[in-house]
């Protein structure tokens, strides 16, 4: 049986709500990506503009295992300015090719959801098995159970997947 793990970064609580859900339905550990120093505030929220803008790797905490003693992992990562989340983007940049497999789960208020999966698949050196785009409301309204659901089954089967596979699956 394969070791799929959740691994996850969460600002307003949107991602860390997906994490939970999707564990709770999968029975898969979900493990937390922080920053090392806590963005609240206004002065938090320029922090993620001048992250995302400058491109910049701010300090983040991980205490989960190594990425390599999974066999998939599920990467739940919020959208900011169109772009990956930089303590997202900087895990990934320091462990990212320790990933044997891995899907992606997108939390965004509004657009650019694929191209965070872009710039993932760019750190990761690889294409993700899967994709799952979600917006804020729907994860806080608790309105994405069918649509994790379907990304858990399509996880599941992408274990036994050619790596070569023509169609990158997206759900939803």
């Amino acid at each position: 049986m394969e070791r799929i793990g959740i691994l996850f970064y969460s600002r307003t609580g949107t991602g860390r709500a997906t994490a939970q859900r999707l564990a709770s339905i999968s029975s898969w550990p979900a493990y937390e990506v922080r920053d090392a120093v806590p963005r609240a505030g206004l002065s938090g929220d320029w922090r993620c503009v001048a992250d995302t803008l400058l491109r910049r790797c701010p300090d983040i905490r991980y205490e989960g295992p190594p990425l390599d003693s999974f066999d998939h992992v599920v990467i739940i990562a919020p959208v900011w300015l169109r772009s990956l989340a930089a303590p997202m983007r900087t895990f990934l940049t320091m462990q990212g090719r320790l990933i044997k497999a891995y899907s992606v789960i997108c939390v965004m208020s509004g657009y650019g959801g694929f191209r965070a999966v872009d710039d993932v698949a760019t750190i990761v050196g690889t294409r993700p098995r899967s994709i799952l785009l979600l917006k804020q409301y729907d994860v806080l309204a608790e309105e994405c159970d069918a649509s994790l659901c379907r990304f858990r089954e399509q996880t599941r089967a992408a274990g036994s997947a050619q790596r070569d596979d023509p169609v990158l699956p997206a759900v939803d």
